[in-house]
């Protein structure tokens, strides 16, 4: 089977009259269910009705004002699990492809944005946004037109988070997140860069350069281990620092490649390990298998991405648990795995598989990747001093994103153990909002 092998982004926007007749579709309902099934907020149906009636600019900025991540959700969204889930026509025919219409929208219409924000009054107090992520930077967006002063503190070279550095260009270009990026600048926000844990941003530290506020917006910094025998061989890759060696470099793929072999295996079932096999597939391997827990339909990932790598070439071991790594000479030579029941349904847990016995099996392959989930860096909370979860997320009020200490708010996977891009948004509007509460009753 013949496989692809680059990372040039595989959907591509509607042509004029492609987006004409599918807005036209649309029902407009008057209490739009898909509306109410975006986190973010996005006007959907609004947005539609500006592009039938050829109003391309106006219903981008219907986008922006909801979401400044909105071309970059129109490309990664789940939406057949959010708006178009949601929508009327599913009744009748087939939902409308929203995802479609809002990358059409924003490619045709955002550069005629009136990005400058309509404040109604300029504030002189300052938040910092600890973390350049999606979370942080519509916390900051959102804050900035509320009239603050934000300056949103990174720990890279590069502003937003897993969407610069994890999400494969297959699936999101570079240049889009460092076009919404652009743009929030242009909103007035200031980022500054490679400002990791020295001391300087922790509260004391903050508060001494005016800050009366905090957004924590830091993420899940550290890669789960399946903890097997043979994790410390030779061949072994975890799926955060390799998807970042992908998309940071494109020119040591070949060097990659070598390193890597002609046959991988990928433990994990979510999202980040189908985007670490498929884009395996596109480095050249020949054979990339998926070994997890989960059934076909019980899988974390999103249903259109594991029917996404299925298409793509991807081999599938379903309600399979890795038992150790082979080596010969140091060096990763196969994986054994066996086959799993669940002692209670619908529990999708570790602790909740039985082995099935007769049903060991060997993969051999060059190297594997672990791609089974992140946590967050415990630190942050520690030098924040905030209440956690015993899973180590930060814990907020739902309503305000506060945290246990009155002055930092929280928000997006740090919080929610990694969701989806527009939970993100949602999380540090949200937070944003508690924010402006917060600073308004204790001036």
């Amino acid at each position: 089977m013949g496989h692809v092998k680059d990372f040039r982004e595989i959907e591509q926007t509607y042509l004029p009259h492609q987006a004409l007749l599918e807005a036209s579709r649309c029902l407009f309902c008057h209490d739009a269910p898909c509306s109410n099934a975006c986190p973010a907020g996005i006007d959907v149906a609004g947005f539609i009705r500006r592009l039938k009636s050829g109003n391309r600019a106006g219903a981008a900025q219907l986008i922006f004002q909801a979401n400044v991540l909105g071309d970059t959700c129109s490309r990664v969204c789940p939406v057949e699990t959010l708006c178009q889930e949601a929508c009327s026509h599913t009744e009748l025919l087939e939902p409308i492809q929203i995802g479609r219409l809002q990358r059409y929208a924003w490619e045709k219409g955002h550069s005629h944005l009136d990005v400058a924000p309509a404040l109604t009054k300029t504030r002189e107090m300052k938040v910092a946004a600890v973390g350049a992520g999606p979370a942080g930077l519509a916390a900051a967006a959102e804050l900035t037109r509320l009239g603050y002063k934000v300056e949103v503190f990174e720990a890279t070279s590069r502003a937003g988070g897993v969407l610069a550095t994890g999400i494969p260009a297959y699936r999101l270009p570079r240049s889009v997140v460092e076009g919404e990026v652009d743009l929030i600048r242009r909103l007035g926000v200031k980022i500054s860069y490679n400002q990791g844990f020295d001391g300087q941003l922790n509260p004391d530290a903050l508060r001494a350069k005016g800050f009366r506020a905090i957004f924590l917006g830091t993420g899940l910094g550290q890669s789960v281990r399946a903890q097997i025998p043979g994790e410390d061989l030779k061949g072994v890759f975890w799926a955060k620092e390799l998807l970042w060696a992908i998309k940071e470099d494109p020119g040591s793929h070949k060097d990659l490649c070598a390193k890597l072999g002609r046959r991988v295996a990928v433990i994990g079932g979510g999202n980040v390990a189908i985007d670490t096999a498929c884009s395996l597939l596109r480095l050249g391997a020949d054979r990339v298998e998926m070994v997890c827990l989960e059934g076909p339909q019980e899988m974390p990932a999103f249903p259109s991405e594991v029917r996404f790598a299925w298409d793509d070439g991807v081999e599938f071991h379903t309600r399979s648990k890795p038992l150790r790594i082979l080596g010969e000479g140091g060096r990763v030579v196969g994986m054994e795995g066996v086959g799993i029941r669940w002692k209670k349904p619908g529990l999708f847990v570790p602790d909740n598989a039985v082995v099935i016995e007769g049903t060991e099996f060997q993969l051999r392959v060059d190297s594997l990747v672990e791609a089974i989930g992140q946590r967050p860096d415990e630190t942050v909370a520690k030098i924040y001093g905030l209440e956690t979860s015993p899973a180590g997320l930060v814990i907020v009020d739902s309503e305000t994103g506060q945290t246990s200490n009155p002055s930092v708010f929280a928000g997006g996977d740090v919080v929610n153990g990694g969701a989806t891009v527009v939970q993100a948004v949602a999380e540090g509007k949200r937070a944003a909002r508690g924010i402006h509460r917060y600073l308004q009753e204790n001036r």
